[in-house]
């Protein structure tokens, strides 16, 4: 094997070993992964940059190549390597705006389930699309990506995140419209595109089945609420005067991170308007072990 994808595989696994054993967020880590192999790719093509480095080469998949045993191991690593720099960009803006809130939401463990079973799925969906004999090289996270995107359209369908819709970038758009508006593209390009060359070679069938996968498996996930829960209004838990001073300071609070501090703290001073004991805050959610659960509005 190329020492450049030695290098590569050393750095998805030690990556994945550093958010597993030290906590670190996992969309985040992911991102630094797929970028941090883009440059090993890019070096390694450093003498013929019109051509897949070695790296592409190694760890994609190749349908006609999954009887041998020891090609296995690029079902995992494929999702790590893209074909080109606007691949990479455009998989990484969408894992980071779609996978960090998620992973805020339902935590490290559940986001992984939902990045990488749905990966894998869109993977063996495209497979048979191409068919075992295919050639052609499978490259990208945009399958485990999309398994995201469905499990936060499942979970979260009102909640508001930042994206991209074409080129404008709004801070905040609901999720059922950003998510599904790219879904809805990804259909059509599935039914009026042929497939290879004339789309792009872009594997929106694997698109699809990881977006239905990730919905899927969002589905079975344990406290999974295909509704939303409902909101808070501040007022409702700023029973003293403290609480309405630090109320109104959010409200006033234009900067996002600015504004989360305060709420942080506003929530350390509240209390559960069901049990009366201390909430938490993750995300947008103000939590009570009760069983209390708003989203801040």
């Amino acid at each position: 094997m190329d020492p450049f994808s030695l290098l590569s595989m050393g750095i998805i696994a030690l990556g994945l070993g550093l958010a597993y054993g030290k906590r670190y967020p996992l969309a985040q880590t992911l991102v630094l992964i797929d970028l941090a192999v883009f440059l090993v790719c890019a070096i390694a093509a450093w003498d013929h940059p019109y051509l897949l480095s070695p790296v592409e080469l190694e760890l994609g998949v190749r349908p006609s190549s999954l009887g041998d045993p020891a090609s296995w191991y690029t079902i995992i690593t494929h999702m790590f390597v893209h074909a080109d720099i606007m691949h990479v960009l455009f998989n990484m803006l969408f894992l980071f705006l779609v996978g960090v809130p998620l992973e805020e939401r339902i935590g490290r463990r559940a986001f992984a389930l939902c990045f990488f079973v749905p990966g894998l799925l869109a993977l063996a969906l495209e497979v048979l699309v191409r068919g075992l004999a295919s050639p052609v090289l499978i490259l990208g996270a945009s399958g485990a990506i999309s398994g995201t995107m469905g499990a936060l359209l499942y979970l979260y369908p009102r909640d508001e995140i930042p994206m991209f819709l074409g080129p404008l970038f709004l801070p905040r758009v609901p999720v059922w419209l950003s998510v599904g508006a790219w879904f809805a593209v990804q259909v059509v390009n599935v039914l009026t595109l042929p497939s290879g060359v004339a789309s792009g070679g872009t594997a929106y069938s694997a698109h699809i089945g990881g977006f239905v996968a990730g919905m899927a498996l969002a589905s079975l996930l344990p406290g999974a609420r295909p509704k939303e829960e409902g909101t808070v209004d501040l007022s409702e838990l700023a029973t003293t005067d403290e609480l309405r001073e630090l109320k109104a300071r959010i409200e006033g609070e234009s900067e996002p991170e600015v504004r989360k501090a305060w709420l942080e703290h506003f929530v350390e001073k509240a209390s559960c308007p069901s049990c009366g004991s201390r909430p938490s805050l993750e995300g947008n959610r103000i939590k009570c072990a009760c069983g209390w659960e708003k989203r801040v509005r």
